[in-house]
């Protein structure tokens, strides 16, 4: 028995008239009668009444006529769903990201995509690069935004940049600094930096010192302390200052001013990864929004 079979009884069941069954089914009406000849054969069950004058549904063939509906109902929504998977409409997608990136690029990443996708569940976790590595090759995550990288290139891991961005200082408000408009990165030469803790930072800190040795300093690294809002904190108090990419700058805190950071820097990229050779098709759309999103 095949779906044919039982679309062509739904036909005459439904239509009561041969004539009109084979051309809603765009088929010659002898075939036609020789399918539903045939599926009563199969079932060994008599399920319409034909004569010169009328067709009528045996009782046998009303009761089969209620469960055809539902399998062809029931058929018609599996096939749906395995397209809708298929395309990336529908599953859980889990998503790693660094805490920077939750004052702005994200939320409004995650806006247009849920537009775009509503049946797709979404779970966030905010985590190091490191861990989201290691989550992604696991199979834990599905992708993560990473931050920055030592490489473009990674063995177990395809990345994306879907953004760039510039850095700024972030200053205690009472600062003599703080109230300019620009500020070149040897300005702060004198200052005491706090940063976020290298577990959390393990490629961003590293970059940092280095742009400040190729502006002609080495900075005063204080203390290193585990999250970003934290070490505004201790901005506010006036303990010393930091450096963040300026998605940080989303994150009004009391007693900080944030300076653009000019001159010849490079951007800090976000990078979004995913592991190599088994993004599913949820992932893929999600990879394709997130590259056009500014």
């Amino acid at each position: 028995m095949e779906l044919r079979h039982l679309r062509t009884f739904l036909a005459v069941a439904e239509e009561l008239h041969f004539s009109r069954a084979a051309a809603r089914m765009h088929v010659a009406q002898p075939a036609l009668s020789r399918t539903i000849a045939d599926l009563e054969e199969e079932m060994a069950v008599l399920l319409v009444e034909r004569n010169s004058r009328a067709v009528a549904l045996t009782e046998a063939g009303t009761l089969f006529l209620e469960r055809v509906r539902q399998i062809l109902v029931d058929t018609d929504d599996a096939v749906e769903a395995a397209q809708r998977r298929a395309r990336g409409e529908t599953g859980t997608l889990r998503i790693g990201f660094i805490g920077t990136l939750s004052q702005d690029l994200l939320p409004r990443l995650l806006h247009f995509y849920r537009e775009r996708f509503p049946a797709v569940d979404l779970v966030l976790r905010e985590l190091g690069p490191s861990q989201q590595r290691q989550e992604i090759i696991a199979g834990k995550l599905d992708c993560g935004f990473l931050g920055m990288t030592l490489s473009n290139r990674d063995a177990e891991l395809e990345m994306v940049t879907v953004a760039e961005e510039s850095l700024v200082a972030a200053l205690p408000e009472s600062h003599g600094l703080a109230l300019r408009k620009v500020l070149r990165l040897a300005d702060l030469r004198h200052e005491s930096f706090y940063l976020t803790a290298r577990s959390n930072a393990p490629i961003f800190n590293p970059w940092l010192i280095q742009l400040c040795r190729d502006a002609k300093f080495e900075p005063c690294v204080t203390q290193e302390i585990d999250r970003a809002a934290t070490v505004l904190n201790y901005v506010a108090a006036g303990f010393g200052i930091s450096v963040f990419p300026a998605q940080i700058a989303k994150l009004a805190t009391t007693g900080v001013r944030f300076v653009p950071l000019s001159g010849k820097l490079q951007r800090y990229p976000y990078k979004l990864a995913w592991a190599r050779g088994r993004e599913t098709q949820t992932v893929k759309e999600f990879v394709k929004v997130a590259k056009h999103v500014d």
